[in-house]
């Protein structure tokens, strides 16, 4: 699914991998679907691509995989490719992509992913996580609470191997995303491939560098 995080250095990642699927840039392709930036996958299937595909970034093994909702819904009914580049700050200004991966899910993985949560549930706890009230008293009154309950969801429907991260800040974020792992998506069979040399063209390892800051006159 689409990733509402992917932000700065993941943008202009992804932008390389929309550059290497269809020679468009992210922004150019983005006025080709529906839903624009808000769409459901960041490439999609029969817009000058023969697949779905969600890309995400990480410098670990852990990835953010926005809205969990949706991200329910999407792998429930969709064939999905998601590329994961694996980057690591070699420098203050550079980030080094030395992996990307491609895994391929259809929904015959659901149940892996989700064992037998059920998407109502999902939007019962995602409701209740939007109805906390905004400040910090809010925030610290349901720091354990939101946690006791994605234990009890685990308890009466299981827990597969994406997730359920609830984002409560002092101030007004109040949101359930979901997270994976790359060595989960291994062990678990999803089928995959990894590549260290060349991307679609791209050759690795891709060094990003931090563009200089912004200044303004007064």
């Amino acid at each position: 699914m689409k990733s509402t995080n992917v932000q700065g250095h993941g943008d202009e990642f992804e932008n390389q991998i929309h550059l290497a699927v269809h020679g468009k840039s992210k922004k150019e392709y983005e006025t080709l679907i529906e839903g624009g930036y808000t769409a459901k996958f960041d490439i999609v299937k029969g817009t000058l691509s023969t697949f779905n595909g969600s890309v995400k970034v990480t410098n670990g093994n852990g990835v953010g995989c926005g809205d969990i909702v949706r991200m329910w819904q999407g792998t429930r009914h969709n064939d999905i490719t998601f590329i994961i580049g694996v980057w690591e700050q070699t420098s203050k200004k550079v980030k080094t992509y030395s992996v990307i991966y491609e895994f391929y899910l259809d929904p015959s993985h659901h149940k892996v992913l989700w064992s037998g949560i059920k998407l109502g549930t999902l939007k019962k706890f995602d409701a209740y996580v939007k109805s906390i009230p905004h400040g910090k008293a809010g925030q610290s009154a349901n720091k354990k609470l939101w946690k006791q309950k994605r234990q009890n969801i685990h308890n009466k429907e299981g827990k597969g191997i994406i997730g359920i991260a609830a984002k409560i800040d002092s101030k007004t974020q109040r949101r359930v995303q979901c997270t994976l792992g790359i060595q989960d998506l291994i062990d678990s069979g999803v089928p995959y491939k990894k590549y260290t040399k060349t991307y679609r063209g791209i050759f690795l390892p891709f060094i990003q560098r931090k563009s200089p800051a912004r200044t303004f006159n007064k």
